[in-house]
């Protein structure tokens, strides 16, 4: 390829890599070329063959024409002799659903280039031009002389050979989308304009409710008509009439170009938090105890609010204990009143200035620490998560929280603040290996003598002197090799020591299909639970971007989540990755003017989290029996086991966050 191609590949390819968030070692590991080759590639070096442009384009999942965009032909050469191997001209692409790209492509005498396998779902159809052409996959190859056409699944590894002398072909790439108005599970009517129409249409929603409530995926009806309106389709459907009762059900309605929508989603519950705290709750530190009868509050469904509680929740969102405002925030927020935490807003608006060089290994690399550091206190059921992990420290840990404990992945300092907060007593080595998460720990815990902050990873951190009674991690257990974490953690532990681990975990799953079906579901739940209780909010004010994003975020992530739970995964895979890129292209750097635009950010983060695991970068979440098994066979016992928060399923060993407490167990062979 000349300098100019080469230039223009670069440039592409960089691009598209960008808006897709993979970094150059995902992309290498998606498309098996070597990371070295990727990076001379987006410097506008070395000679790529077509081939590899193809595998590129297959590894970040665009069409081919968008790699060679602005690019007239592409070539291979020989290594020897320099001369043309294949030449590929696009021509052009037309269609949406399927889309199709024309190609001309030249192969010399004698040539074959064999191709990898497209996406699920991609057909070829070679129309031969000039020449004799054998196409095809290892399983089914034809010979096609001038005329003479074939069609084949590009979703299987495929060859074009010339035999006798160079020959051309016509090639149509058909790419197969998706349609959201198709899926299994959507029901299409017209906009009722007569009170019959309209209780036909709430017969259908009234039985479509009961049956989500009672155990099916989930629920989607479209309203066409230009007519269309929400409030007269909300007072019609009765969602605002249920004589004081609470469906276990989160339920939206949305206005698109095509009419009105609603989806009804199942929301499941937990009983993490017990009456009775055990044999040592007279001795808990008082604002644990707070803690743990806010996180019980937390759980239930909501009712009425007496205005002196209210009153009560609302000082407790501006005092300066962290865990305490952040858990009365979410307690307020399930009864409908928005109360942020003070200590947000003033993240939020603090700029610390870090900038550092990341690798492709740290956290960084694909989330957003800037946004992380500001808005994780809106993760739902963030500090009950540390509440729970307190409880067990305080309950399993023979020092009762007061000896000397690791932190491992520590982060921003977030959750290890709220830590201390419910265990004053405890003194804590705090590590933490990314370079930009390090500087907010820092920040975060300048001028508290308990903690002491190392930047290093848990795995080759040494045993220090004193003995290490309590290992807690909080969120960061699948960010490296869980396994190794656990072998590590029984290796630093003293005798009858105790692990403590507070995260995410997927519902079991036996392959990559599973676990990207997984994982959009439960990122999916986290931002649509707290979306339930935004959309009753009276949102005036709001800067209309930050709206717009945050209307664009619930529409798409509903029919992603929709189709996840019909078993479409691929389509809802395609729709998040959308999703993603708009995402990351709406959000501006500047901090947020309002509630809507924290949430919103909220929501950013974790469409980052979702698309890093479907890459297996950074977010390598597994499922809790798995944790348990892997926690066995590092010498461990379970001690106790709780889901803070379901995201996917009703068993307490399904999607979610999980707080676990394993006991150290000594080898004895006498």
């Amino acid at each position: 390829m000349d300098n100019q191609t080469l230039q223009l590949l670069a440039c592409n390819i960089q691009e598209i890599r960008s808006k897709r968030g993979l970094t150059l070692s995902g992309l290498a590991q998606r498309s098996g070329i070597a990371k070295s080759t990727l990076s001379l590639l987006e410097r506008g070096q070395g000679n790529p063959t077509i081939e590899t442009v193809w595998a590129v384009a297959n590894a970040l999942e665009v069409p081919f024409s968008h790699i060679i965009n602005g690019i007239d032909t592409v070539q291979s050469f020989s290594g020897e002799g320099g001369e043309t191997r294949e030449e590929v001209r696009f021509i052009e692409r037309y269609g949406t659903d399927p889309q199709i790209e024309v190609y001309e492509m030249t192969i010399a005498e004698g040539h074959s280039r064999v191709s990898s396998a497209h996406p699920p779902g991609v057909f070829e159809r070679v129309i031969a031009l000039r020449g004799e052409m054998l196409v095809g996959n290892a399983a089914d190859s034809v010979l096609l002389r001038p005329g003479q056409s074939y069609t084949f699944a590009g979703d299987l590894k495929h060859t074009y050979s010339a035999l006798k002398g160079q020959s051309t072909a016509l090639v149509l790439v058909e790419y197969r989308g998706y349609s959201p108005q198709s899926d299994g599970h959507s029901l299409v009517r017209e906009y009722p304009r007569t009170p019959a129409e309209w209780e036909g249409i709430r017969s259908l929603v009234d039985r479509a409710i009961i049956d989500v409530a009672q155990g099916v995926t989930g629920f989607f009806l479209e309203l066409r008509g230009p007519q269309s309106d929400i409030n007269t389709a909300i007072n019609h459907l009765g969602f605002n009439n249920s004589a004081g009762f609470h469906w276990p059900l989160l339920i939206f309605t949305g206005k698109n170009e095509n009419g009105l929508w609603v989806a009804v989603i199942p929301k499941n519950h937990v009983n993490a938090f017990a009456t009775h705290l055990g044999h040592r709750d007279d001795a808990l530190p008082k604002a644990l105890l707070s803690a743990i009868r806010l996180a019980s509050t937390a759980e239930r469904m909501p009712g009425l609010l007496e205005e002196c509680l209210l009153n009560i929740l609302e000082s407790m969102t501006m005092a300066p204990t962290l865990v305490l405002a952040t858990l009365a925030f979410e307690v307020a927020l399930q009864h409908g009143h928005l109360f942020l935490p003070r200590l947000l807003w003033s993240q939020a608006r603090r700029d610390v200035g870090i900038k550092h060089d990341i690798s492709d290994e740290d956290f960084s690399s694909r989330i957003n620490v800037d946004l992380y550091a500001a808005f994780e206190l809106l993760h739902p059921a963030y500090a009950r998560q540390v509440t729970a992990l307190a409880q067990d420290v305080h309950v399993f840990d023979p020092q009762c929280g007061e000896g000397l404990f690791i932190d491992v992945g520590s982060g921003r300092g977030t959750a290890l603040l709220m830590l201390t907060e419910l265990l004053p007593e405890s003194r804590v080595i705090a590590l933490e290996p990314d370079d930009t998460a390090f500087s907010y720990l820092l920040d975060n815990v300048r001028g508290l003598a308990q903690l002491r902050c190392v930047q290093e990873n848990f795995l080759t951190f040494c045993k220090p002197d004193e003995p290490i009674s309590v290992i807690t991690s909080v969120g960061s257990s699948h960010h490296f090799n869980t396994a190794f974490m656990l072998q590590k953690a029984w290796q630093l532990l003293a005798e009858n020591g105790v692990l403590c681990i507070a995260d995410e975990f997927l519902s079991g799953f036996t392959d990559f299909d599973n676990r990207n079906n997984a994982l959009i579901r439960h990122h999916a739940t986290y931002i649509l639970s707290s979306m339930e209780k935004i959309d009753v909010l009276d949102n005036e004010g709001s800067d209309s971007t930050d709206l717009r994003l945050y209307q664009r975020i619930r529409e798409q992530l509903i029919h992603a989540f929709m189709l996840a739970t019909n078993n479409q995964t691929d389509a809802a895979v395609k729709c998040c990755r959308e999703l993603f890129e708009h995402a990351n292209q709406d959000i501006d750097s500047r901090r947020p003017s309002s509630s809507i635009g924290a949430f919103v950010r909220f929501y950013a983060l974790e469409i980052q989290a979702m698309v890093a695991g479907f890459d297996y970068e950074i977010e390598r979440k597994t499922y809790p029996k798995r944790l348990t098994s892997l926690a066995y066979g590092a010498g461990f016992e379970l001690l106790n086991h709780r889901r803070i928060f379901a995201t996917t399923g009703i068993d307490d060993w399904d999607g979610g966050t999980h707080v676990f407490a394993f006991r150290k167990r000594e080898v004895s062979l006498l």
